[in-house]
């Protein structure tokens, strides 16, 4: 079981999971390639399925104001490291735990790409207060249909069936 914090959100997982632009791989070593590479803030491995999982808490204050398409552009930015992270990872990392959830993720027999949004509370300055969760999906959909034909823009009120309780 893993507890995985971001912002003011708790997402609980009855199987493998770690908060991916956390750890030590990542930040000592693949952070370090080139200057402009990100990640996923969650991979987590479940019945062969790998989810890649990016948080955007717009309830937190710090939390970066962006336009729903420099959104989609950052989360195919993210997605596209973390799967490179992820091969040399699982033969090159150094802890353990890490070693095991990108040797797990790398045999899954599917991704999934889920975007997790809190939206703040309706204001017409606010661009992620108009966020339309649809819209994201399907420009996700089409961009990064070879990865994962049926990436998923949820919240804490609609997990859509996700196997993860956020709180």
């Amino acid at each position: 079981m893993a507890s995985i914090t971001e912002g003011n959100l708790s997402f609980i997982f009855e199987f493998d999971a770690v908060k991916f632009d956390d750890t030590s791989y990542y930040r000592e070593y693949f952070s370090r390639i080139q200057n402009d590479i990100a990640a996923v803030d969650i991979v987590a491995v479940n019945n062969g399925i790998g989810y890649l999982i990016e948080i955007k808490d717009y309830t937190h204050p710090d939390t970066e104001n962006l336009s729903s398409n420099d959104l989609i552009e950052a989360i195919i930015k993210k997605v596209i490291s973390t799967l490179s992270a992820i091969l040399p990872m699982k033969n090159s990392a150094t802890d353990p735990a890490e070693k095991k959830i990108a040797k797990d993720f790398a045999k899954s027999s599917e991704i999934r790409i889920v975007l997790h949004i809190e939206k703040p509370p309706p204001r017409r300055t606010l661009k992620q207060s108009c966020y339309d969760f649809q819209n994201i999906e399907t420009s996700l959909k089409r961009k990064l249909k070879p990865i994962d034909a049926h990436p998923k823009v949820v919240s804490k009120e609609n997990l859509s069936g996700l196997p993860w309780v956020v709180i």
